[in-house]
């Protein structure tokens, strides 16, 4: 088994405190803020449908029930169908005209009923 010499180690020692310099200047580094930020969720259910518009209700245990109404603009990405009482998750920005606009609906399938013999 060969033995490293005095060399081989400086040679080592050096390579990773390049490594580590390398890597901690990666993490000092800012990231880029994105130009839109991520928009915010909120899961319940479709309580009206008036044009434009979506409401949703949302029941959380141990808190009180909110009505949340959303925008819907020509941007609004809907995944399934629109209805009363369906499922949805709304992803949501703010809006400077009062309720914030939708930006994706996400209806969830509806829970199937066990059939009976």
């Amino acid at each position: 088994m060969l033995r490293p010499t005095g060399i081989t180690l400086l040679l080592m020692m050096g390579v990773v405190c390049a490594a580590l310099a390398a890597v901690g200047r990666a993490a000092q580094e800012e990231p880029a803020i994105p130009a839109d930020p991520p928009y915010e969720f909120v899961s319940g259910t479709i309580s009206e449908l008036p044009p434009g518009k979506i409401g949703v209700n949302r029941a959380v245990l141990g808190k009180p029930p909110e009505h949340r109404m959303f925008m819907l603009t020509a941007d609004t990405k809907i995944e399934g169908k629109l209805r009363l009482r369906a499922r949805v998750t709304v992803g949501f920005k703010p809006s400077d005209e009062g309720d914030p606009v939708a930006m994706r609906i996400i209806v969830r399938p509806q829970a199937s009923q066990p059939k009976k013999p």
